[in-house]
Order: structure tokens, then sequence, then C-alpha cells
């Protein structure tokens, strides 16, 4: 089992949907010329005046089937990780695994519904909604045994039994640890609705996705499922059938004239270890191929490649693609991923923009910001967007890659000085004091050690017209300063050093570095846990601290708030739960059987988490 433990990014992301068919509304980016507009397709209708989240509940009501289901990152717009349940389990016994075949045995479980079988690294944390489970991981435990190679994995379950019904298997770009890390897998949580949901692909790719997959036939108007199967979208093109021994995949351009090539050399007279060289090289070339697919294989209906300089923004991604998208209207909101080369200290795409803007329903590129975050990202651009309401006006809030906190218009205008339509900036926020960003003789601090400035990793949170959220840094960085900070969503200009209140790393208080998300609940606590194994509780409104509890592990997951309890899931594999209230009280912990780096989140009073390697469904079982 190829177990990598890497980037911290992986974990903070997500994203949301509104009902409508795909099927009939315009080509799909794949087959089309994608151009921008200052034409963005419709909001929401208009909610009324409230305190601040009519916005989240206008996304909620059209997303997923109910308040009490979980089809995107955070729940709903806000990004708040809040859930609706009831009777939520704290004596959780998960089975006894096997080892040498990683099965595991459930006949002497407690209040485990079913458990399935990912990959051998999982990070994109479950969606959950209309019946389905969605789980990003790789491909290490294949369900097509015909395609067993590295790849990046959307599976897709049933809901009420666990039982695999669907696959997106996205090829690798070959890019390695530059920019698709090896074993990493599928990082982005799904935006679910009614009839289709949309994803971030391991390749920089935006795609959406029939929620039947292939099962009720290939919707369209994307056709070519086969080809991207064997070679990505930035391949199909090219892509070819090659016939080895009777069977034939859809090979890459590369892939199949090697194949072509090594297969006339064998036929040529090969002999000896020449002979046994070239046919285990056409081997390995062969088995990048993607065999005839099947119902098992996820339907595409379109696709925006953001890695494609001409139909796409020309991103570089670092290390993985890595962020949920949310849906607003018929607007698409993702981060690009962008961010430093191998070196770390060269940016290829400087301009490139850090967050955009799609129509969900042809994956037409709408809009871009224009601030300028790639110019100073210090690693990537991973954060997931955020919608809400400050003052009966929405706001889109962002963490950008440079450590600012952004704030922009949710509907893309026409820029007349740059000729593009923009997302137009409406504040900015330096989530790194001063004193994280430069010495008192003014000497920058360098980024990577334990004093410098961190990125937004985590999602921002917007809820009753402010935005909470953490900076922190790749784990492998190791721990560092951090800060949790409180901003007025409605405020405009830039807001550095004017936060409502922060909650910053000091001795003996405040949080460290984190790549987790907070919980913000209704009675007024901020729950959000640090990269070092803490967990920390303050006040909402003042940032008083109420207290701090040590898991005794490192934590790259986010809390989840539901039936008054917290759930947690930690590097040792353990899910902590204590109770939600400004008095500590440890509830439980439940013993998985691998790390956890992916969130818990609940549906229907049930408890979705992933392990590196398994799916556990944790719910009361009379």
């Amino acid at each position: 089992m190829k177990l990598n433990f890497i980037y911290s990014f992986i974990i903070g992301l997500g994203t949301i949907g509104a009902l409508s068919s795909c099927q009939d509304k315009g080509g799909s980016a794949a087959d089309s010329e994608a151009g921008t507009s200052a034409e963005a397709p419709a909001a929401p209708a208009e909610a009324s005046e409230d305190s601040g989240t009519s916005a989240e509940a206008n996304v909620a009501a059209s997303a997923g089937g109910g308040a009490r289901e979980w089809p995107t990152w955070g729940r709903d717009g806000s990004r708040n990780m809040v859930g609706n349940a009831t009777n939520l389990p704290v004596e959780v016994n998960p089975g006894e695994m096997d080892d040498e075949t990683e099965e595991i045995d459930l006949s002497g479980a407690k209040n485990i519904r079913w458990v399935a079988k990912l990959g051998s690294q999982s990070y994109g944390t479950t969606s959950v909604a209309f019946g389905k489970v969605f789980a990003g991981t790789n491909n290490e435990s294949p369900r097509d045994k015909r395609n067993v190679v590295d790849r990046g994995n959307l599976m897709c379950f049933d809901e009420k039994t666990g039982e695999f019904l669907w696959q997106l298997v996205s090829p690798k770009l070959g890019a390695r640890k530059v920019s698709d890390w090896e074993y990493v897998g599928l990082c982005s949580s799904p935006a679910v609705e009614e009839d289709r949901l949309w994803v971030v692909t391991n390749r920089g790719e935006v795609v959406c996705l029939d929620m039947n997959g292939l099962a009720d036939g290939n919707d369209g108007p994307f056709q070519d499922e086969q080809k991207y199967y064997g070679a990505g979208l930035s391949g199909i093109a090219k892509a070819r059938d090659v016939t080895v021994d009777g069977e034939t995949r859809t090979l890459s351009d590369a892939n199949a004239t090697l194949v072509e090539s090594l297969t006339k050399q064998i036929e040529g007279g090969l002999e000896g270890d020449a002979l046994k060289g070239a046919i285990g090289r056409r081997k390995g070339a062969f088995a990048e191929g993607a065999p005839k697919i099947d119902e098992t294989y996820a339907d595409i209906l379109w696709v925006f490649d953001m890695r494609d300089a001409d139909n796409g923004v020309g991103a570089f991604p670092h290390n993985v693609s890595s962020c949920s998208p949310l849906i607003h209207g018929d607007i698409l909101y993702t981060s690009t991923s962008n961010g430093v080369d191998w070196s770390h200290t060269n940016i290829p795409g400087e301009f490139i923009p850090g967050l955009i803007a799609l129509d969900k329903n042809t994956g037409k590129l709408l809009g871009e910001e224009i601030s300028g975050v790639s110019e100073r990202v210090l690693h990537a651009s991973w954060s997931s967007p955020a919608i809400g309401k400050a003052k009966g006006e929405e706001v889109l809030v962002w963490g950008g890659g440079d450590g600012f906190a952004y704030g922009f218009d949710p509907v893309p205008v026409m820029d007349e000085d740059e000729g593009i339509p923009i997302l137009k900036e409406r504040w900015r926020y330096d989530g790194n004091p001063v004193h994280f960003r430069q010495k008192p003789d003014g000497t920058p601090i360098k980024y990577a050690t334990f004093k410098g400035p961190n990125d937004i990793i985590g999602t921002t949170v917007i809820h009753e017209g402010l935005v909470y959220f953490a900076i922190g840094q790749d784990p492998e960085h190791g721990d560092g300063v951090g800060m949790l900070s409180c901003v007025d969503a409605s405020a405009t200009g830039d807001l550095s050093g004017k936060a409502v209140w922060t909650y910053e790393y000091g001795d003996g208080s405040g949080i460290g570095r984190s790549i987790s998300t907070p919980s913000i609940t209704d009675d007024g606590l901020v729950i959000c846990a640090e990269y070092d194994g803490d967990i920390h509780c303050v006040d909402a409104k003042t940032g008083e601290q109420y207290w701090v509890h040590e898991t005794g592990s490192r934590v790259w997951s986010s809390t989840l708030v539901a039936d008054g309890k917290v759930y947690l899931g930690t590097e040792d594999g353990e899910v902590v739960i204590l109770s939600a209230t400004k008095e500590k009280k440890h509830l439980g912990t439940i013993e998985l059987h691998a790390p956890i780096y992916s969130s818990a989140v609940v549906a229907n009073d049930t408890v979705y988490i992933a392990s590196q390697t398994h799916l556990y469904a944790i719910g009361t079982v009379e």
C-alpha cells in the first residue's frame, strides 16, 4: 500500500449546486470555443433581508435534496461545517480489519451502517445527496480490475447500502510531484444537484457529471468518454485504439506510438533480455490506456481544462489540483490551484487568476479575479470559495494563496481596462499580521519557516455577515505561527489590521498553523483545529477563548458540529468527539483502521468519514 503522506492543501475544500438539467444547455468546453463573456447566468432569486444568512439559506435550498443532506463541501455556500442531525452515536466499534486483504469484518461492529473500500490514499471529503455518496480517492484498490494503474478516482456509492455504483477515473498528467502527485488521487469534494454534479479532477479540469453514470446512457453533450479515460481532455484529439494480444485499449498519442514501436521491435526478432525488456515496456504503456468502458464509469457532460492556455486559463497547479467548486445560481466558482513550480521560487503563471467563474451549464469561462493573487502566491491557491450575505448584499469570499482573504461581487462584470469580464474586488484582508511577514527592521521573513507568513488553505466561512478563517501551510513545513480572523464581509477596501477580532498564536495561547475550516455554531461558538492537534473553541463575536483540547495527533481535517457534538479525524486514525459547548467535555474516541486526512460530514443522521483506505457510514443502529 503506497501511503505518501503529502500536502495539506488537499483537505479544506468544497461546493454546491442548483437544480436544472445539464443535457440540454449548450455545448461543452471541450467541443466549443471557450471564451469570456460579461453576461453572467442568473443568480438565485433574491432572498429576504435578514441578519446575513439569507444567501446561505438560498444556496442550501437550491442544492442537494434537503437540509439534512450534505451536497457540497461545507454543506452549503456558507461553507460552515455545521450539520443537522439527531441521535448521533458516541460509542462506535468499526469492526476488525484484515491487514493483508484490508477487508473489514463487521460482525462485532457497533453503530456502523456500512463500510466501503477506497484506494490507498483518500483526501476528498465526501458529499451526500439524493441517495448517493461521493468520495475522492486513488486507484490502488481498482473497481475495474482491467484498469489498475495510478489514477484519480471519484467513487459513487448507494447511500443506504454502500454499494459501489460508478466512478470517474482520471488519467494522471505525467507531471508527477510538480502538478499531479503520484497516488494522491482526486482531492476535490463534488457539488451535487438532483441530476448532476461538478468536481475538480487531479488534472486541473472542472468536470460536470451525470448523477447516474453511464448506467442510463451517454447523455452528452460530451461524447468522448472512451478517449478521455485513455488520454484525458488534452489528449482526446490524438487518442486512438491499439490492440495487443487480442485486447483493445484507447491510448494517448504518446503511449500508442510507444506501444506500436515496441510491437514492431518484438515482432522483428528481438531475443533474450532485449525481448523481455520490450515486452515489459509495452505492457506498462498499454496498461495506461482505457479498456472498453461500461456502465460503472462516469458520464461526462462537459469539461473545462484550467491548464489549457488557449481554451482554459493556463493554470499551473502546484503538486495537486485541490479545490471544491461552489455553485450559486447558474455560476460555478473555483480556485485554479495556480502556484509555484518545483523550485518553490519561480511562479510560471504570475498573471494567471487564482479564482475563476464558469457557466455551470456549459463550462464557459465567465470571469476571473485580477487582484494579483498569483503575483504574490506563497505556494498555491487551493482554498475553496464561499458565498453569503452581509447587510443585505451578496458577497463572494475566498482565501488566496498569498495569505489574503478577499471579498468579490458574485456576478462578473466587464473591466474596461483589461477588456475581460472580472470578479470585482470589494475588499481584501491580510490574514497574516505584519510581524509574520517582516522583522522589526522591515526585513522579509522567509516563507516555510516557523515565524513566517502563511497561506489560506482551509476555507473562508461566512456566517451572519462575518467571515471566519485560519491561516496555515503545507504540513511538510511543520508547525508555526498562525491566526484565526473574523472580518466584516460588508466592509470595503483594504481591511488588513482592521479585523473584528483575531486569535493569534502566542506564548501558550492562540492558534498555530491550521489547514482546517472552522465551524460556527448557532449559539455563538467558533470551533477550529490546528495542525499540531489542538482543537480551539472561542466566542464568535469577540474571539475570547473558551477552551483548547489536545488530541495528541496531527490534524489535517476540519471539525464537524452536529447534534451538539464535535467530530474530528486525526492522522492517528482517531475520530475525537467533544461536546459543542462553552465547557470542554470529551465524549469519546472512535479508532479507525488508517490515518484520516479528510473531514467528517453528516447526512440523514449518519456521519460519513473516510480514512485513507475506507469510507465509513456511522449511525445509531438499534
